[in-house]
């Protein structure tokens, strides 16, 4: 594995001493407050059974034994027997769901182990920004999820009125089980070229690699079982973790644009070249409409995935190529993709990517929540003044995000 990882280019920044000294340093009592205090009161409790409102209200109780416990996590690296056991909650996609696949599995750990987690988050936090790549705008600071929704709009109306000979190529990728198949040899080897190496790097694997699963089932829990690889959903660090490792994807990519083979799409003259958007596993490939280029992306999905166990689910992904590009050569891109042909790439991040004139059903799912949202309220229940206000507060934010 560290064979084949070291065949990937090395573009990660390098740290300044400050900031791997920030991330290795001995954990400090106010850090251990503020991790504890962060975390929701509410939140859904782990196989221990202990809300964070617990450690919170009677913080001047049992803070002597929470700040000794966390302290000697980070003294040793290791995590204590069982404080990474987690519960896996299975969540409906869908009203009715009949299959496994329409079934989102949410991971609960115990809230201790979120307080440890929460303070390599608030360690690693304030380096993404020098880490990941203007492309990747989920879990960054200082960047939002909106900027890369404009970008693809933008890119999507240099495709509709592209002229000439000159086409281009949308690729929107589906992840099949993203968080999942991460393999943990690869997160390493992540890690270690960012600069996390020593005690912080043993204690990141450890949160890794010793959870210990059971899964709710019709409010029975199974027996216990420990993964091979992937990262949990509903860690704090898992983010973090995730975005780091899809970054070398990036890191491919801007390879390939560096040695001139690798065609990205420039918006407007002498405006900028874009190649990729990443939000997450939320993948957009742009490039020029040709059979090479076809290759190269495909190449590049491959060599990724290859190493860091992904997989691309072509059937689900779709791509989309601008108005002059010839039918012949669009299904030949598709072709070799895999991926089926379309004329829309429908939603980006919740919010509908328009190809044609705005019209009323370009955004109708938005009346369609918003009227689904009233239908569920008990409206003999409540006065007028009541009504007023959820329609203020609660139906009015509905269209914000899209619009």
């Amino acid at each position: 594995m560290v064979g084949d990882y070291a065949l990937l280019p090395q573009l990660y920044p390098s740290l300044e001493e400050a900031d791997l000294e920030g991330l290795s340093c001995l954990v400090s009592i106010e850090e251990i407050k503020n991790s504890v205090f962060a975390i929701g009161r509410l939140k859904a409790q782990g196989p221990d059974g202990l809300p964070a409102l617990f450690y919170q209200d009677y913080w001047g109780v049992c803070y002597d034994d929470i700040i000794s416990f966390v302290q000697d996590c980070f003294n040793t690296a290791t995590l204590p027997d069982h404080l990474n056991e987690t519960l896996i909650a299975l969540v409906p996609k869908v009203e009715r769901p009949m299959f496994m696949n329409q079934l989102r599995p949410i991971n609960l750990c115990n809230t201790l182990y979120k307080v440890v987690s929460k303070i390599l988050v608030a360690r690693l936090r304030p380096c993404m920004t020098k880490l990941v790549s203007p492309s990747q705008v989920s879990f960054v600071p200082g960047r939002q999820i909106t900027d890369n929704i404009i970008v693809a709009q933008e890119v999507l109306h240099k495709f509709k009125y592209a002229k000439g000979k000159k086409g281009f190529i949308a690729w929107k990728i589906d992840l099949s089980k993203a968080y999942d198949r991460m393999q943990w040899p690869f997160i390493r080897e992540v890690l270690w070229e960012v600069g996390i190496k020593g005690s912080i790097l043993e204690l990141l694997r450890q949160c890794i690699t010793s959870v210990q699963y059971k899964a709710i089932l019709n409010g029975e829990l199974t027996d216990s079982f420990s993964p091979q690889c992937g990262i949990k959903q509903g860690d704090p660090l898992s983010p973090y973790i995730f975005v780091l490792c899809m970054e070398k994807l990036s890191h491919l990519i801007q390879q390939k644009i560096q040695d001139r083979a690798w065609k990205s799409v420039q918006i407007c003259q002498g405006g900028p070249h874009i190649s990729h958007l990443f939000f997450a596993d939320d993948l957009i490939l742009f490039g020029e409409a040709t059979i090479d280029q076809a290759w190269l992306m495909k190449q590049c999905l491959d060599d990724f995935c290859q190493l860091s166990g992904q997989r691309v689910s072509f059937e689900k992904s779709m791509i989309c190529v601008s108005p002059n590009t010839c039918s012949n050569l669009a299904n030949s891109i598709a072709t070799i993709s895999g991926s089926p042909l379309t004329a829309s790439l429908g939603k980006y991040l919740g919010v509908p990517l328009i190809h044609t004139r705005v019209s009323k059903q370009t955004y109708q799912e938005v009346i369609t929540k918003a009227q689904k949202r009233l239908a569920s309220w008990k409206s003999h229940t409540l006065s007028i003044a009541g009504r007023i206000t959820l329609l203020q507060s609660v139906t009015a934010a509905i269209p914000i995000y899209t619009m």
